[in-house]
Formats: C-alpha cells, structure tokens, sequence
C-alpha cells in the first residue's frame, strides 16, 4: 500500500495521462502514474496520425480548432520530448496524400476535406498522375485525390515510450495498478485519464470504439512510402504509413465491440484488401503484428476535460476518441495549468458538467 501522498496523481498510462505527468513534474511537483496495460489500449494501438480535419469523423467547431492548435504545436512539442528523452519520435512532417481509388470514392474522400477552409490549410488538388509522381508505390487505378501539407504523422509508441522516460528522468513515479475507484487514490490533484476506462471511474457517458491495426514488413528490406496516405477504397477509408523504413502500418477499422480487444480475421482481411488495392506491392509483404485498441468515445463525440463536478480536487482529461495523440501536447498543457494554477482555458465545450446538467434537465 502506498503511504506517501504525491502532489499529483495520474490514472491512466496514455500519451496524455504521460504527458500531464510530464509537464506536471517539470515544474517541480511530485507525480505518481497508476496504470496496469489492459488489452486495449489505445495509445499501444494508435497509428499517429495528426490529421485534425481529414481525421475528423465529427466536424465539431469547438474540435476542431481545438485540434488545429494542437497540430501547430506539435513540431515544437516533438523536438522537446525527443531531446529530454533522447528518443527518435518518428515525427514525420511531409504531409499526407489523400487518395481515392475508384470514381465512386472521390466524394467520400471530398467529405473528408472538403470543410478544411476555414480552419486548417486546403488540400492540393491532385489528379492520378500527379499522386504517383509523389508515391511511386500508389496503384496506376487509382484516379486522383489531394495532398494536405499540414497533415503530419508521428510513431505513437515511441512518443508514449518518450514520454515515460521524460517524466522518470524528472521523477515521476509509475505504479502497476489498476485503479477501480476513486478513493483509492490519495493526491493534492488527480487526474482521470483512463481512456476507454474512464467511466468506470465516475458518471461519465462513454463508450470504447475499436480499432485495428496490422504491421507489415516488406522480406526484401526495400524502401517504404514517401508519404502517409488517408485513401478511399470503396468507400471505406484506411491509412498507411512508413515505419522504419521496411515496415508499414495500416489502420484502422470501427467497430462497436465493447471491451472485446481480440483481433478480427475480417477486420485483417478488410485493412489488408484496401491497402493493397491502393499499394500492389504490399500484397509480398509480411503480417507480423496485428494490434487492437479502445478508443474512448462520447456521445457527442468530445473529450471530457476539466475539473469534476462535487469532487474537490478531482480532474478528467478523457473521451479524445481517434485524436488522443494528435491532442495531448495542447490537453497537457491545459490541464496542468488547471491544476496547478486554478486557470481554467479548457474550451466550455468540453466540461464533464455537460453530461450533468443534460441528465437533469431530462428528470424534471
């Protein structure tokens, strides 16, 4: 049983329960991090796409604003976590091809940037020959797209593992434990950020997503794509990116699952078929990982950040659905201001108090 009691503790093992951590212990504080790895997690899963508009399945203003200032942040946040970690994040800042395959995928693809202007840089539009001029590896069937420069994409892994690192050089202590209550946490401030288990934690409406990715590895060592790719094949979208040169991830798939974190034969067959139509030469390449995570989700599909309504001291950052990477620079600096200057620049629309007040309004 722990008997000291830390300044800060945080619940959840995340990039952003890692990040608050982070920035918590930098300015002196005594920070302890609960977690116990659960299949599932999302951050051991997430492809690392920082994509605020073409990732956006719900074009919320408040969201998207929010992510397009975390997306700006992100070089900036990348070079200080790689230096203090002394680990290569992956970061790769060279923008990300939008590709639709067929004729029948270019308004689903439209949709997914079309409501750029105004909040993000547009897209380049690009016709086939053009897309293949930029990624060689692109099948000669597929009929045009974009280019969005401002679309970034980040090794997720590394940057949770950096993160650790970071926080232990300053400190920070990580205990293997899964917290199922409250009360059994004792800290001047703690901070849910469980993810999909969040609400197990408190009130909070919420509901894990899955979502499935698969590493593959080309045999020959031969070189990986230029880009990352956001395509459109029948409909269905898929991205695909680098990894060390020879390896390429592939995601990711939505399904309703509950807490079911088992790998899916379809979902497999599903990311494999869109990913080789759009990339002929993956289909030599080797399955050597296939990873499922549980993306925390809201019902109206915004995170739930700030302090928590009738408990003194209690704080959430939770419910980021597929942008908790691209969100944890800006969520971390939020939130450990919060709690260690009272300054609250979370946006209102994102209050844990909003599923309160809807839940009286509906019993009178």
């Amino acid at each position: 049983m722990m008997t000291s009691r830390p300044d800060v503790a945080v619940i959840g093992g995340g990039v952003v329960g890692l990040a608050v951590a982070w920035r918590c212990a930098q300015r002196g504080l005594d920070v302890h991090v609960y977690h116990d790895e659960l299949p599932g997690t999302a951050s051991a899963v997430a492809p690392g796409m920082l994509a605020p508009v073409s990732e956006a399945d719900f074009p919320d203003p408040a969201l998207l604003k929010f992510a397009h200032d975390a997306r700006v942040g992100w070089p900036a946040f990348a070079a200080e976590l790689a230096e203090a970690s002394g680990i290569d994040l992956g970061y790769n800042a060279g923008g990300l091809l939008l590709v639709a395959h067929a004729d029948e995928d270019r308004s689903r693809l439209a949709a997914m940037y079309g409501f750029r202007d105004g909040y993000d840089v547009p897209c380049t539009r690009l016709d086939a020959a053009e897309l293949r001029a930029r990624e060689p590896m692109l099948s000669a069937e597929s009929v045009g797209g974009g280019f969005a420069t401002e679309d970034h994409h980040v090794d997720a892994q590394r940057v949770r593992q950096a993160l650790r690192v970071a926080g232990e050089a300053l400190g920070v202590r990580y205990i293997t434990r899964r917290v199922t209550s409250l009360d059994e946490v004792t800290a001047g401030s703690v901070l849910v950020a469980a993810g999909a288990w969040s609400p197990t934690l408190h009130d909070w409406p919420g509901t894990p997503v899955q979502g499935q990715v698969v590493l593959l590895r080309d045999p020959s060592g031969g070189p990986g794509l230029r880009h990352g790719i956001r395509g459109v094949v029948g409909g269905e979208p898929v991205f695909l990116a680098g990894r060390d040169g020879s390896r390429t991830i592939v995601a990711a798939t939505v399904d309703h699952t509950g807490f079911d974190a088992r790998p899916s034969a379809r979902a497999t067959d599903s990311l494999l078929r869109k990913a080789i139509t759009l990339v002929p030469a993956l289909a030599g390449h080797e399955v050597i990982e296939t990873r499922v995570g549980l993306r925390p989700d809201t019902p109206d599909h915004l995170p739930i950040m700030g302090r928590v309504p009738d408990r003194p001291g209690v704080y959430v950052s939770t419910g980021h659905y597929r942008h908790g990477v691209l969100l944890a620079p800006v969520a971390a600096e939020l939130m450990t201001t919060l709690m260690v200057t009272g300054a609250d620049g979370v946006p209102a629309a994102f209050t844990p108090q909003r599923f309160r007040s809807a839940k009286e309004g509906a019993s009178r």
